[in-house]
């Protein structure tokens, strides 16, 4: 698909308990990680833990490795990955995402779903996302991302 591409930022929010934090997208049906747009004048990491705090109540941090800093050049938290995928949405039409995705921990925040947006957010354990209803490639990201994170914690 080609034409418009929209910047997005979404976040696999990891536990101490390996859970993840996810979300049930009301536009979908299905779960997802939380996510979404970029608003103006917001970087990418930023956008994601907005969007966690948004649709889900969890205050979170970024998991990064360490970057390094220069004189009067602002260092951005890296994403874990950018990825590129089709959206359908009868609102804006066929589109494409740019995603930033960040892998975040939980720091406070009682998890209370915006239910305009989603119907609902829990903590799933890791090897349980396969069960639920989600795009085919979300649990293998989760995994990706937990396997990544376990040395940086």
């Amino acid at each position: 698909m080609t034409g418009i591409r929209h910047a997005t930022a979404s976040a696999v929010v990891l536990d101490d308990h390996d859970r993840v934090l996810l979300i049930h997208h009301n536009k979908l049906g299905q779960w997802l990680h939380p996510g979404g747009h970029l608003d103006p004048n917001e970087d990418p990491a930023q956008a994601a833990l907005r969007e966690v705090r948004e649709e889900t109540g969890i205050e979170a941090v970024i998991v990064t490795d360490p970057l390094p800093t220069f004189t009067g050049v602002a260092t951005l938290p890296a994403p874990l990955m950018i990825t590129e995928m089709d959206v359908v949405d009868a609102g804006v039409g066929p589109h494409r995402h740019i995603d930033h995705v960040y892998v975040c921990r939980p720091v406070r925040g009682e998890l209370t779903p915006q239910l305009a947006e989603v119907g609902g957010c829990q903590w799933v354990p890791i090897g349980e996302v396969a069960t639920l209803d989600t795009p085919e490639d979300l649990p293998e990201l989760i995994r990706y991302a937990a396997a990544w994170a376990k040395p940086r914690w």
